[in-house]
């Protein structure tokens, strides 16, 4: 499992990585368009194969006892994957221009060449998807870990070729994320054969699609929460606001990406528990509470970077990042719990809910966006995305313990988070009241925060490492 955690991070994290090279290279306004970019195709990625990738999560353990009907399944996803991505591809092409015009108020965002090539990378990057999460299913590890680590160091290096060695700037940051991509699916290809097939089965198919569609509106919504922001502070304020903004994002993103690689990484062995009608609740419980704990543990190291720039940075606009972080960290936490809830209602198929759900959250978010935006600008960013977040955990609980009820350890899930976060508000207040600066704040806490993270799961810190190095070693009995 700590396989699977780990590569699950190391992917996105390269653009934490990259950040130095961003911040000595671009500058506010073309990182604000960076972003901007890197979130357009995410949303791509979420309609240009109709997200059927994501059937794959589940849907792999109908034919769990048949691995001729797995390996047939993914080749008819595979495939499906490309021929939908190719009817986007034109399409956009033709339209694409206009699209841009009418979402970003900034002649400087073109779509030629910006917006196309990000297109490009996002199908390459969402048909792939199928293939991984198959592997993951398949706990492949090898095969994970040779595709993943092709992915990311080609990133790397095309990304330095690009920005460095031939100083294409942002267009070039854009094109090397395309070339590694390219050179990732060609390794796909070579290494399985007999993926693409020119007659997919259409029941698997349609079945799928059956699950993914409906999950769509909870994705954008996902985009919306996590992404959103930045676009409407392009409509409301300036490149270099959003470009600022990106930043808190990125560093803050850390966390998210924590909470997605723990949950992936514990992921296939949660459902294996679910699959299974007399699975170990105490090992249920356990998994949950592992996923919650976790990644508060990043929050102290991402609030220190972002309280000491100076170590990343001579260029002084970029410290002022410093008094959004402890929010930004609250705000971006708060996701593990509704993404927790959300894998109870994919299990159970109950995309219908999460839809529903999704969509009176994005309504939340859409108001909070276009009256908190004009007046606080980053701060009113963080407030209308708290209280979407807050609302969509919510709503999200509820349905997911109707319809596929987990006996969580309450202490552990709510309230170590809690304390946590009073405790991180409290020695900021007592900080900065004393006239200290910001970089001694982001020391103090992370002395105290990590301490006091350890403290609270202590007791637990064997159990962790039991399902991290041998997740079907037999865990404790004890909850």
């Amino acid at each position: 499992m700590a396989a699977y955690t780990l590569l699950t991070f190391v992917r996105p994290a390269i653009y934490i990585v990259l950040l130095p090279l961003y911040l000595a290279e671009f500058s506010e306004s073309e990182y604000g368009i960076y972003n901007l970019m890197i979130d357009f195709g995410q949303f791509m990625m979420i309609v240009v194969t109709l997200r059927i990738s994501a059937a794959m999560l589940n849907q792999y353990y109908d034919y769990i006892d048949d691995k001729k009907k797995q390996r047939k399944y993914l080749s008819s996803l595979y495939s499906f994957s490309i021929l939908i991505s190719a009817f986007f591809i034109l399409l956009l092409y033709f339209f694409g221009e206009g699209l841009f015009n009418a979402v970003f108020k900034s002649d400087s965002i073109l779509f030629f060449p910006y917006g196309f090539t990000i297109i490009a990378y996002a199908i390459l990057s969402e048909i792939n998807l199928c293939y991984f999460t198959f592997l993951k299913n398949e706990k492949d590890i090898v095969k994970y870990f040779f595709v993943i680590l092709l992915q990311v160091g080609l990133v790397m290096f095309f990304q330095f070729l690009y920005i460095i060695v031939l100083q294409k700037g942002v267009g070039g940051a854009l094109i090397g994320m395309l070339m590694a991509n390219v050179i990732t699916t060609l390794a796909v290809l070579l290494m399985e054969r007999n993926i693409i097939t020119f007659s997919p089965d259409m029941a698997m198919i349609k079945k799928s699609l059956k699950f993914s569609v409906v999950l769509i509106p909870y994705l954008m919504i996902y985009w919306l929460m996590f992404k959103g922001g930045r676009l409407f502070l392009e409509r409301y304020t300036d490149l270099n606001l959003v470009g600022i903004y990106a930043l808190i994002i990125v560093l803050t993103g850390v966390v998210v990406l924590a909470i997605d690689a723990v949950q992936s990484g514990i992921r296939p062995f949660l459902f294996e528990l679910f699959a299974d009608k007399k699975g170990d609740k105490k090992q249920i419980s356990l998994l949950t509470k592992m996923m919650v704990n976790v990644p508060l543990l990043i929050i102290p190291v991402v609030i220190l970077v972002g309280c000491n720039m100076q170590v990343l940075t001579s260029n002084a606009s970029w410290y002022s990042i410093n008094v959004f972080m402890s929010m930004a960290s609250v705000v971006v936490y708060v996701l593990v719990f509704s993404k927790l809830f959300y894998l109870q209602l994919v299990f159970a198929r109950r995309s219908d809910l999460i839809t529903l759900f999704s969509f009176l959250t994005v309504l939340i978010l859409l108001v909070g966006f276009t009256y908190l935006i004009p007046l606080y600008k980053i701060w009113g960013v963080l407030w209308a995305t708290l209280i979407a977040n807050v609302c969509m955990a919510i709503l999200f609980y509820f349905a997911a313990q109707k319809v596929n009820r987990i006996a969580f350890d309450y202490k552990s899930i709510f309230l170590n988070p809690l304390l946590v976060f009073f405790t991180l508000f409290a020695i900021e207040k007592l900080v900065i009241s004393r006239g200290w600066s910001y970089g001694s704040f982001g020391l103090l806490q992370f002395l105290i925060i990590v301490g006091l993270i350890i403290l609270l799961n202590v007791g637990s810190i064997k159990d962790y490492k039991t399902i991290f190095v041998n997740a079907k070693q037999k865990l404790p009995s004890k909850g």
